[in-house]
């Protein structure tokens, strides 16, 4: 796992990112020194590279968590059939969910032995694709599969 700090523009998505885009350097005068120092070859093809490298070597392509103001990748060794998709780790979120509808984040977190950020972004995906929806308070309510 790498993280980095940054500030990402408030609507921005690992969707996004995957796209096509304008490199916005968080801090252009560092960035400016290694473009210089020949750390880095162009502007704004870091994401290109990475999939184009975990296509060479047959590795899964990494995950990306996105957060206002910092930014997570997460490699994976090894064949990519044996790493679950994201939609096998939804799968085990909602099957979490299913069992304890009452469970907080914090707590499907523990269920999965994951960190909290991972279960976050996979309730966020389920929410989105209107699978799931939180009836009640974050504390006094619960999950509930949307048909």
């Amino acid at each position: 796992m790498i993280a980095n700090d940054c500030v990402f523009p408030e609507d921005w998505t690992v969707e996004n990112l995957m796209k096509p885009h304008k490199s916005r350097p968080y801090n252009p005068l560092i960035a400016s020194t290694f473009y210089r120092a020949g750390y880095i070859e162009s502007w704004g093809r870091g994401i290109e590279k990475i999939k184009e490298s975990c296509e060479a070597s047959k590795n899964p392509q990494p995950e990306y968590l996105i957060h206002h103001e910092d930014f997570m990748i997460t490699f994976f060794a090894g064949n990519a059939t044996q790493t679950p998709t994201q939609t096998e780790l939804s799968e085990l979120v909602l099957a979490v969910i299913r069992e304890h509808p009452e469970y907080s984040q914090k707590q499907i977190a523990e269920q999965l032995d994951w960190k909290r950020d991972r279960v976050k972004y996979y309730v966020k995906r389920l929410k989105d694709e209107k699978i799931i929806r939180r009836v009640g308070t974050t504390h006094k309510g619960y999950w509930e599969i949307i048909d």
